[in-house]
């Protein structure tokens, strides 16, 4: 079990390398910088990271709060009965989606869109990694939702619809500064919801599957 004094230094070590790498990049930082900057000794980095790739990685799982994500067999095992009806169906789809949209799109620190789009537009030396360990899983969890939707679909299909809420938010970030410009900042954060909302009616649309209560 670690001390109170380990466990400080460590998330010290996490809390800076998120400022850092998504401030700078992968390639300008160095394990010196965030030692001298979260004022730990640069051993302690190895120690409780191995390396600067695995600490970049536990930076970018937390961005994408892989920690906390619902993939459809936890929501099974919570609902076995959840696809029975279309109305089971619909909701299933905005359990895992609006879960989803919190991880990535309602979120207030700062760092975390702005490392997520860094890596997304500049892949770092980790991409590859990060494919199998973040990008990947995550998919699977959202295609297996997808086949239990429409048994045998084509997989062009299923990896259109499943990726469609990342379109959305993508432009949606990529336009922040002129919605910001031209609305107000209210203005974008209240209809981050609304895009959620617009998002899963849409993919419910496409499935010929009912509006529920909550998106109405």
């Amino acid at each position: 079990m670690r001390s109170k004094k380990t466990q400080s230094a460590r998330q010290l070590i996490l809390d800076t390398a998120c400022q850092l790498f998504s401030k700078l990049g992968y390639n300008n930082v160095t394990t010196r910088m965030i030692a001298e900057k979260a004022n730990v000794n640069q051993g302690s980095i190895h120690y409780h990271f191995s390396s600067k790739e695995d600490l970049y990685v536990e930076v970018y799982k937390l961005a994408n709060g892989i920690a906390n994500a619902l993939d459809i067999e936890t929501l099974l095992n919570e609902e076995p009965t959840l696809f029975d009806t279309p109305e089971g169906k619909s909701y299933a789809i905005f359990r895992i989606v609006s879960d989803w949209f919190h991880r990535h799109f309602y979120i207030s620190e700062e760092w975390k869109p702005r490392l997520i789009f860094r890596e997304l537009f500049e892949p770092s030396p980790v991409y590859d990694r990060l494919v199998e360990e973040v990008f990947k899983p995550e998919t699977k969890s959202r295609l297996r939702l997808y086949s239990l939707l429409v048994p045998d679909a084509p997989y062009a299909e299923a990896y259109v619809w499943v990726h469609y809420p990342d379109s959305q938010v993508v432009y949606y970030w990529l336009t922040r500064q002129n919605i910001i410009r031209y609305h107000g900042y209210r203005f974008f954060e209240e209809n981050k919801y609304l895009l959620m909302k617009i998002t899963i009616r849409n993919m419910l649309r496409a499935l010929d599957l009912p509006l529920i209560e909550v998106l109405k």
